[in-house]
Order: structure tokens, then C-alpha cells, then sequence
């Protein structure tokens, strides 16, 4: 029977915290222990894939970026996990998560905690909650003995100091990208490197860093710096860097999730800090051997000698840091030295030590009721065997007469003569790229069939590969026998040689059920508005509560997308928030996606940009779809789209996003389609407020 643990975190970004959480879960033992994380802030779901590579399924209790329904969330998960540990390792989350467990009397789970920074960094209210929920802590940690120090309250009784670690070994075998991680970033093989990793905020001091640059560069050292991380203050230090006369003499990477990689190709590790804990990227430094010249603040100052196996100068100090680096680059003997320390140093560091502890901490034993529960709940991922006497493969071309008589048979469309070349357009045509499609053989013929296509998303500037799980159809005489679950797990598996990420779709309520067996995660309900026309476009919209029409209706307004786009550059890509997810558009995007005539988009022009619609009959209604906006921003795409609907004479406008009541569009009654994602080769799931989609996305074909 296994133990089963709650990490409640605030974020799951690349900080130091959460990379030890991630090294935690690559190192547990899963027979002893099954483990979940919810965290807050969805913009930092970094590590998440990686939590969830190691088995760590986590959740996000966000919906939105600034959603104030968290903490009920929070509350819910808590006390109807079945947990018999819960480990929080932030104070705010941390503190709902403790006053959910106090209720749930002896079912409670015992309730450990993590201090990862000292208490005086919290915000007072911080502070205070911590302070008053601390005393129900079963067991406190602090990464150091400052942290420990500054624990109040309750929460000192418990705690002790537990220097938390990282994979040695793993660590050291990056050393071998040394010279391939300069050349990405444009540095020489004989360059001499200072290098940092830490996220752009206060309590790391870039401004320090930056003026200890421009100090050391007049003063003649000839290095190279590199800072890895993002954060609310990278522009600013970005121009303060240009400010400085800097150039190219600092190398800004942004956020790396091969940090430890890039980190190899320093020469000397630094940090310029206010306070810390006991920083994850020290431990990964003293791994790789590299000299450290550091502020003697928090875990810093306890883990490390000046002198002896490091340089610590004061915080806030550019003149004391600046001299700190020219000694160690330039009086060998001692940048030697420093490296050699910091290799013997690095085994007081590994991860297997602190995971013995927290492992121990965490041994108790399970209710046979938690266990039941836990395996009846686990999805089935692996594929199935068909029935004796049926074959899946991949569909071929002679099949695809088979194939679409099937699949209009299952949609009622078997007088429909656009159906066939709806289905090219959609599974040949794509320009990301031919659909993968499998089908079920028996007795010589079709009976099944399974296609999904292909898409590609654009996070942080990275292309990911995606699909979306679409037609599907299963003969009358063949249904019960599994198809559908063999086919999808099938088609899936072998996706994972063709490097697709994940797969994603919005089934009804009656398909759900089966993709959530199957492992699919649901995301969460996409948000939707709509903008009634009158008290009639009211009326019949209310009536309106059946599906919509398949194709479009007529529509006189703008121009045909195709026309419009003949004359016009793509716009720009209208910015979005940090890790979200929106499709790649580019020109063969969206000459496919809107330039068919099969389904008659229409462009409404704007300032350069345009946004896209069509009309489609639901019930007694007319539709009309605000499907995408191209360089237009939501107020004037709203508009837009409210005038066209007037003069086409429809009913309402319906568009994906958040409601702007001042133009009229309110929360749709029920909300929109829910979305449902499964990794493939990417694991996690991101949080639904990152996806930034829109009705071209998820329209139904």
C-alpha cells in the first residue's frame, strides 16, 4: 500500500524551490509513495512536464491569471484527495492548505512543511498566516540554518534544518556540452565566462551584478558574463545593461530549461544577491567544480569559506563583487584551488540524503479505503488488443472510400456530396502536415476508424507539435467491442515515434467519460461570450439549444478571407502572456484554415489587421462566429463583429474569451466547450488560463 502525498506550491516556474521539488520526484520511491502537486500561479508551469515524467500529477487551482477562487479549489483537493501527507512548501497556499486539513478531524492528513526562504522576506500578511497555521505542522524543514532562525510561532518547535540537494552525478555529466553551449551562445573556447542563474527579481540584485560589471570591464578584465532567467525585471536590466555601455559583454539568455547545461560553459559562478536561502544553482555551481564569488548572505554564507571554497563579499557591494571576480580570473592558482574545493564540496549535496529524510517523514501507512480508491481512479494508458479476427492499421488510400462512408454513416451525412472534399481539406490539405489515421480491418473491410490532425502551437517561441483528436466512427455491428479506446491508445503510441507533444480535442458529454479513462487530463471549461441582437436575436438564441448547423450560411458582409489576405501581409501576432499556447499562424496557416470556400469565412478589415467570421443556422437562430482576430484588439474585434451581424440580419455573436460588458458581451449561459489535453512525448498538461485560443481552434468540422 502506498502513501499518498499532496506538495501544495505557489508556482512550478524554474526557481530554486521548485527545481528541488523536481529532483524530489525523479528520486522517489514510488512503490512507498504516490505523490500530486497543486500550485497557483499558472504562468510558472515550467517544471510541471518534468513533475509529470517522474509520475507526479499536478494541478493547477488557477483558471484564470488572477482568479480569486484558488484557495476553494485548494480546499476541495484537500479534503477530497484521500492524502495522508500533505507537504506545503509556500506560505500563502501553504496556510489554506493547513486550515482545510484542521477541518477535516481525524481524517486529517498529517501536514509537513518546507521553509524555503527566511520568514522576514514574506509580506506581513504572509508572514502572519504562515505564523498561525505553522502550529499544526507535523514536521517543519528549513533549507538552512538563517531560515531556520527566523521560523515564529507554533512552527519553532518543530522545525530543523535540512539542506536539501540535487543529482550529483547528473549534474556533472553536463560538463560534456561545454563547448557546444558557447558556441549557441556566441562565446569563444578561450573566453573566460562569468556566469549566474537566477530569476529577475529583487531579491537577486542585477543591479549590483550589472554595476560590478562595469566596474571590472574599466578596470581591465577582459570576461564575458552570462545571465540566466527571466522575470518581471528582465527589460528593465536588459536596458540598464544598454545604459551601462555593456553590449555584447553580457549575454541575457532568458529562461533555459537546460540551465544546468548552459551552466557548463561558465568559468566562475556568481551571485549578486540580497538574501537567499540555500540557492539549488549553488549546489548544481560547486557540482560542475566551478570557483563561486557570492554575497555572504543566508545558506550562502553558512555553506561556504571565503578563502577557502569560495569568495564571499558584502550584498549590495558592486566595488567588493567587481574585485571578488578579478581575483579569481586572474591569479590562477586560486581559480584552481576554488574549483577543486567546490568538487569535494559537491557530495554534501546530493539529493539521495534530504529524500531519505523527507521519505521517512512521510512513512506511514494508508487506509485500505485511500488505496482502493487510488487504483480505481488510475486511467488506462496502454493499448489494447482488438478483438479476435479484427487488425488495426494505418489507414491507406485505398481505404478512404470505406472511411467516409463510415464516418458520414456515424454523422448522418450520407447525401452530403461536400463531405468528401471537406474531409481532404481537413486530413490532406493541412499545411502542418497530413493526419495520422488508423482503421480497423475485419473480414477484408472498414469498421472502424480513428484520424486525428495535425497542429502546431507557439509557446515562449518554441514550436510544439500537437494534434487534435477528431473524426472517429465505429460500424453498428462492431460497437461494444473496444475500437474506439483500441484505436485512439494505438494511434497514440505510435505518435510518440513521430515526436507529436501532446493531443488535444473538446468532446461532448458523452464522449468524456472514455478519454478521460484513457488518460486524458481535463483542462477546463474554455471561456465563451455572446452578444444577443434585440430582444428577438434574445428569444430565439434562448431557444437555440440544439447543435449548430454544419455549414456555413450565407454572409455579405467584408470580403471573402482569401481576397482580403491576397492584398495584405500576416499581422503580426498579438502579444501574449508568458507560456501561453496559440497556434502557429503563419500565411499557409491561414490560407488553409480561412481561404476555403467550403465554409465561407468572411475578413472585416481594421487598422491593417482583420478579424475573421462566418454565419451558421443553430435551432431557429442565426450565428454568427467571431472565429479569429488578426492583429485587431478584443474591443474593436467586438465591435467589428457586432456591426456585421446587424447587417447580415443575425440572431447573436458568439467568440471564445472572457466577457467585455461594454460592448455588450456577456458570459455564455453554461459556458464554452470543455477542453481536454493528454501528453504524448511532452508531458504535463498546461493550465487552462495558458491556452490562448480562439473559435478557429476548436471549431467543429
Amino acid at each position: 500500500m502506498s502513501v499518498r502525498v499532496l506538495w501544495v506550491a505557489k508556482g512550478l516556474g524554474p526557481g530554486g524551490a521548485e527545481v528541488l521539488l523536481a529532483a524530489s520526484a525523479e528520486h522517489l520511491d514510488r512503490e512507498q509513495f504516490h505523490v500530486d502537486c497543486a500550485y497557483v500561479l499558472p504562468w510558472k508551469d515550467h517544471l510541471s512536464g518534468r513533475l509529470e515524467a517522474a509520475g507526479v500529477t499536478t494541478y493547477c487551482l488557477s483558471e484564470r491569471r488572477r482568479d480569486l477562487r484558488w484557495p476553494l479549489r485548494l480546499v476541495a483537493l484537500v479534503r477530497g484527495g484521500g492524502y495522508d501527507v500533505l507537504h506545503v512548501h509556500s506560505p500563502l497556499p501553504g496556510s489554506v492548505a493547513r486550515v482545510a486539513a484542521r477541518t477535516m478531524g481525524r481524517r486529517a492528513p498529517r501536514v509537513i512543511a518546507t521553509e524555503h526562504n527566511a520568514w522576514g522576506t514574506f509580506r506581513p500578511a504572509t508572514r502572519w498566516a504562515n505564523r498561525l497555521t505553522g502550529r499544526w505542522n507535523h514536521t517543519t524543514f528549513a533549507v538552512s540554518d538563517e531560515v531556520q532562525r527566523s521560523v515564529r510561532g507554533g512552527a519553532a518547535r518543530t522545525v530543523r534544518t535540512l539542506v536539501h540537494g540535487i543529482d550529483v552525478e547528473r549534474t556533472r555529466e553536463q560538463l560534456r556540452h561545454r563547448d557546444a553551449v558557447r558556441a549557441e551562445l556566441g562565446i569563444g573556447a578561450r573566453e573566460l565566462v562569468i556566469g549566474t542563474v537566477a530569476n529577475f527579481r529583487p531579491q537577486k540584485d542585477h543591479p549590483n551584478l550589472l554595476a560590478a560589471a562595469r566596474r571590472a570591464l574599466d578596470g581591465g578584465l577582459d570576461v564575458r558574463w552570462v545571465t540566466v532567467g527571466q522575470g518581471p525585471l528582465e527589460g528593465e536590466m536588459r536596458r540598464r545593461a544598454e545604459e551601462l555601455g555593456l553590449g555584447d559583454r553580457v549575454v541575457f539568455t532568458g529562461f533555459r530549461d537546460d540551465a544546468t547545461r548552459v551552466m557548463a560553459a561558465f568559468d566562475v559562478f556568481t551571485l549578486a544577491s540580497s538574501w537567499e536561502g540555500l540557492p539549488v544553482a549553488l549546489m548544481e555551481a560547486l557540482a560542475l567544480g566551478l570557483p563561486v564569488v557570492a554575497t555572504a548572505v543566508g545558506g550562502v554564507a553558512e555553506t561556504l569559506t571565503d578563502g577557502v571554497d569560495g569568495v564571499l563579499v558584502p550584498p549590495s557591494d558592486a566595488v567588493a563583487l567587481s574585485d571578488g571576480w578579478t581575483r579569481v580570473c586572474t591569479d590562477g592558482a586560486l581559480h584552481a584551488r576554488l574549483a577543486s574545493a567546490a568538487s569535494a564540496r559537491a557530495g554534501e549535496f546530493d539529493i539521495g540524503r534530504a529524500q531519505s529524510e523527507i521519505e521517512l517523514v512521510y512513512g506511514a501507512t494508508p487506509s485500505a479505503e485511500t488505496v482502493a480508491t487510488a487504483s480505481a481512479t488510475a486511467p488506462s494508458t496502454s493499448p489494447r488488443p482488438p478483438a479476435a479476427g479484427i487488425d488495426i492499421r494505418p489507414a491507406e488510400p485505398a481505404d478512404r472510400a470505406e472511411v467516409l462512408a463510415l464516418l458520414q454513416r456515424s454523422m448522418h451525412r450520407t447525401d452530403d456530396p461536400r463531405f468528401a472534399e471537406l474531409y481532404r481539406w481537413k486530413h490532406d490539405d493541412n499545411p502542418f502536415g497530413a493526419s495520422p489515421t488508423w482503421v480497423a480491418v475485419a473480414d477484408g473491410r472498414v469498421v472502424a476508424v480513428r484520424a486525428f490532425m495535425r497542429w502546431e502551437f507557439v509557446r515562449d517561441g518554441v514550436v510544439l507539435r500537437a494534434v487534435r483528436a477528431v473524426d472517429t466512427a465505429t460500424d453498428p455491428e462492431y460497437q461494444g467491442k473496444g475500437l474506439f479506446t483500441a484505436l485512439t491508445l494505438h494511434g497514440l503510441e505510435q505518435m510518440k515515434a513521430d515526436g507529436v507533444d501532446f493531443v488535444f480535442n473538446t468532446p461532448n458529454a458523452q464522449s468524456l467519460p472514455g478519454y478521460l479513462k484513457m488518460g486524458w487530463r481535463e483542462v477546463g471549461r474554455l471561456p465563451a461570450a455572446v452578444r444577443p441582437i434585440g430582444m428577438g436575436g434574445l428569444a430565439r438564441m434562448a431557444r437555440a439549444r440544439v447543435p449548430s448547423g454544419h455549414w456555413s450560411e450565407n454572409l455579405d458582409v467584408g470580403v471573402p478571407f482569401a481576397e482580403w489576405l491576397d492584398g495584405h501581409p500576416v499581422p503580426a501576432p498579438t502579444p501574449t502572456p508568458v507560456r501561453s499556447l496559440s497556434t502557429n499562424v503563419t500565411e499557409a496557416y491561414l490560407r488553409w484554415r480561412f481561404g476555403s470556400s467550403l465554409l465561407s469565412y468572411r475578413a472585416l478589415e481594421s487598422d491593417g489587421g482583420a478579424v475573421v467570421v462566418r454565419m451558421r443556422r443553430r435551432g431557429p437562430a442565426e450565428e454568427l462566429l467571431l472565429v479569429e482576430s488578426l492583429g485587431v484588439e478584443t474591443s474593436v474585434a467586438d465591435r467589428l463583429a457586432l456591426r456585421a451581424a446587424r447587417a447580415a440580419g443575425a440572431d447573436y455573436v458568439l467568440r471564445l474569451g472572457n466577457a467585455n460588458p461594454a460592448s455588450g458581451f456577456l458570459p455564455l449561459p453554461g459556458g464554452g466547450p470543455k477542453l481536454t489535453s493528454r501528453a504524448v512525448t511532452n508531458p504535463g498538461v498546461s493550465p487552462l488560463s495558458n491556452w490562448a485560443l480562439t473559435m478557429g481552434d476548436i471549431e467543429l468540422f
